[in-house]
Order: C-alpha cells, then sequence, then structure tokens
C-alpha cells in the first residue's frame, strides 16, 4: 500500500477533514520511519501506516478516536537500536560492579581502592571465571560478549549445552594464562542473561495443580546443584560440571534488559521460596538486576482507564482463540483481554510484540488484524 492510499483511507475510516488529515499524518510517518516500520514480524510491503489503517478498520467506528489515541499517547515502542544499547550497558552497569566487589573483597581492600594494581589482576580472574548463559534467544549474548569482551568458551547461548561443550569450556579456563595462579580453576560466578520479562512466570512459578515449582530458573538451579557429575571419566551431563565440588554455595546474578517490577517482585518472591524448600548441600545466593524498569504505573493507568477497558473487552475486539492457549492459562486470566497474567502492557518490542502486551495490538486473525502481529513461541 502507498502511502497517498494510505492517507486516504486512513482520512476515511477516521473522517478526517484535510487539516486534520495534514497535521496527524506528519505525526504517523515520524513515528513509522524512526521506529515502528522496521517490526520484524510485518509481512514483505508492510509498513507501519498501512497496518494501522488495517486495524482501525476492524475497530468500532465509535472506539477509533480512542484506539488512535492509545497508539499515539501510550504505545511503547522498544527498537532493536535502543535493545542493543541496553545489552551494551548491562556489563557497565550493572556486571562489572558485581566483579570489582568480587575482587576487593577477595584481596581484602576497601571497596574504593578498584584501581589498585592487585584488585585488577584479581578483577581479571573473577571476569574469566564468570559463566554467562543466555536464557532464550533474544539474550543478545553474542552483542554482551562482544561489548565486555569475555571469552567465547565462558558464554552460553542456552542452559542445556552437551557434555563435550560443558568440558571444553572447563578445560579452556584451566588453560589460561590469567588463572595460571589458581591449581584447579573452577567457574564462580553464574550471570544468567535475558533481554525482557514481564510478569515473570517462564522464570519462577509455583503450579497449585501439581504442587511443583516450574520455570528456567528452577531448571538451571537442579542443573547447578546436581552432585554425580565431577568424575573426569563419567558422562558430563550437568551445569554443576563447571563448578567447584568442594564450594557449598553458588552465586547467581539474573540480569534483564528490561523488566517490570511485578516481575522483578514475582522472581524473587516465588525463587526465595524455591530456594528454602529445596533440599541440597549447596545454598545459592542471588541478585537480580535490571537496566530498565517498567513501572506499575504503566499497566495501572490502562486498568483504570473506563473507556480504554471497556473497548478492550469488547467481543469484536478481543478473539479468544487467537489469544488464550495452554501456555495463557498458565497466568491469571480472568480478564484476558490484558494479556498473559493480565500484565496490560502497551509494550511491543521490535522483533515480537510479548503477549503480556494487549492483545488487542498483538491478535492476528481473520476478523481482526494486530497492529503489530505476534508470532507465538510456544
Amino acid at each position: 500500500m502507498n502511502s497517498n492510499l494510505a492517507n486516504q483511507l486512513l482520512a476515511s475510516i477516521m473522517k478526517w477533514d484535510p487539516q486534520t488529515l495534514a497535521s496527524e499524518r506528519a505525526a504517523l510517518e515520524f513515528m513509522g520511519s524512526m521506529k515502528y516500520d522496521a517490526y520484524d514480524r510485518y509481512m514483505p510491503g508492510m509498513r507501519f501506516m498501512s497496518s494501522l489503517v488495517q486495524w482501525l478498520n476492524d475497530i468500532d467506528e465509535e472506539n477509533r478516536d480512542e484506539a488512535f489515541k492509545f497508539v499515539k499517547e501510550r504505545l511503547v515502542f522498544i527498537s532493536s537500536i535502543q535493545m542493543n544499547y541496553l545489552v551494551d550497558l548491562l556489563y557497565d552497569s550493572k556486571i562489572r560492579p558485581v566483579l570489582l566487589d568480587m575482587a576487593t573483597t577477595e584481596i581484602g581492600m576497601a571497596s574504593y581502592m578498584r584501581s589498585n594494581k592487585k584488585v585488577r589482576q584479581q578483577f581479571d580472574i573473577e571476569k574469566r571465571s564468570s559463566l554467562v548463559i543466555g536464557l532464550s534467544d533474544g539474550a543478545h549474548t553474542d552483542i554482551l560478549r562482544r561489548s565486555a569482551q569475555f571469552n567465547n568458551e565462558q558464554v552460553l547461548t542456552n542452559y542445556y549445552p552437551d557434555g563435550k561443550k560443558l568440558q571444553d569450556m572447563l578445560d579452556e579456563l584451566r588453560s589460561d594464562d590469567k588463572l595460571s595462579g589458581i591449581s584447579t580453576p573452577f567457574f564462580r560466578r553464574i550471570f544468567l542473561i535475558d533481554d525482557f520479562t514481564a510478569s515473570g512466570k517462564s522464570f519462577i512459578r509455583f503450579d497449585e495443580k501439581d504442587g511443583k515449582y516450574h520455570g528456567k530458573l528452577k531448571k538451571i538451579i537442579d542443573e547447578l546443584c546436581t552432585e554425580n557429575c565431577t568424575d573426569r571419566g563419567s558422562k558430563i551431563e550437568h551445569l554443576s560440571y563447571l563448578l567447584d565440588p568442594q564450594r557449598e554455595d553458588i552465586q547467581i546474578d539474573i540480569l534483564f534488559c528490561i523488566a517490570t517490577e511485578k516481575a522483578k517482585n514475582n522472581i524473587e518472591n516465588n525463587l526465595q521460596a524455591y530456594l528454602a524448600s529445596k533440599e541440597s548441600k549447596r545454598k545459592v545466593k542471588f541478585a537480580i538486576h535490571v537496566v530498565q524498569i517498567l513501572e506499575d504505573k504503566l499497566s495501572n493507568d490502562i486498568k483504570t482507564d473506563k473507556d480504554l477497558m471497556k473497548m478492550l473487552k469488547k467481543e469484536k475486539h478481543f478473539v479468544r482463540e487467537a489469544v488464550v492457549s495452554k501456555s495463557f492459562e498458565v497466568g491469571k486470566n480472568d480478564e484476558p483481554w490484558l494479556g498473559f497474567d493480565e500484565c496490560a502492557l502497551p509494550v511491543v518490542l521490535s522483533h515480537n510484540t510479548p503477549n503480556n502486551s494487549l492483545p488487542i495490538i498483538w491478535q492476528d486473525a481473520e476478523r481482526f488484524h494486530g497492529l503489530f502481529p505476534r508470532i507465538s513461541r510456544h
């Protein structure tokens, strides 16, 4: 759809006069060229303006002004450039300070003596002895590895590597000159990386039906606490192979580029409860770090907007079969038009729209086309 046709259709759908179209078009074209046109899930030839026209046409006429206002004033679009910048900040603002604190503590110096030669040497040891694990395809571990100058053999793109990979990583660690003064080096600290979380449920949750904990963090902690893989002659299967079997504590740092307050609190509370219930010789300590926090106000403002809520829950604007699935029902879903776990987010990521965002943004069905259609990972 060319821009002239899109403008004509937009004016017709919104019942704008030429003056209104002229004033609104400039802002829309700017938003499209700066960010929205680069949405990865648009079909070839599709651009923001043509998607907006199609989307507004599927909205009830009485709600179109409300829908347009939502896009202009409330939509939060995270571009790939912005996300990459947040990944770069992960190291300098979160990981590096942690490693410096470890170095000063290990040397026995005050935290302000970070430029001391012995501290710098110990920092190099702590950095090389850190294990970095990506928690999803969107973790951007490749960007982090380059910006932080991590060794390729200390970064895992997933948390279920094969035994050969684990053995290679430990062998490379022990052959590194930085650790030549250590008799039998192991990885000491674990950094778990992901780009985004809105509910935290995919990372750790308690299922009341089976009475068990589930999620990525639960799986990783179980892997790290497994004790039967220290024999070099036995089959290597678990992440615990990379850790010193004599150490009784494991320090994990969980890092997100973007997270909601809700997700951070959910992960912290559920992970503490899981660790308290877990029987293991190893004690797991953890810290959660977030570069960009999305405040609860973002979703609360939507939930308290009566006109917007009426529009969202309309049968025409909510296609249940395109939204609700078995994985969707893991979260709270009394009001599924608010997205997974009723997060009610107005957020779009450039590579995909989270299912925690309002379905009116991303649901794609025959009778309703999403403004930023989502590709499901489940």
